[in-house]
């Protein structure tokens, strides 16, 4: 999945929707985002972050089309798929 993918597919969520990240079946919240070599390296961190800031920070970026990797103990993971969790305002990157 690419940056810019997420982005069209979120447009029409709520502000506030929070996003998880999905590692070995395990549901963690997705806080950190570091730009790395033209890669979006996505990290665990205690809080989720939200659509508010993801926006805050790549709203005004010029490529968007960097692929989206979770990145767990020095290993990089694709993103092949997300789940939208309307009612509860939460998306969970697979």
């Amino acid at each position: 999945m690419r940056l810019t993918d997420l982005l069209q597919l979120i447009n029409d969520l709520n502000i506030n929707t929070a996003f998880y990240l999905k590692i070995d079946d395990k549901i963690v919240p997705w806080g950190k985002l570091t730009l790395v070599d033209g890669r979006c390296l996505l990290y665990p961190e205690k809080n989720a972050m939200t659509k508010a800031k993801l926006i805050r920070l790549v709203g005004h970026m010029h490529n968007r089309g960097i692929p989206l990797l979770i990145a767990v103990d020095q290993e990089e993971h694709h993103i092949f798929g997300l789940q939208i969790k309307e009612e509860s305002n939460q998306i969970i990157l697979m």
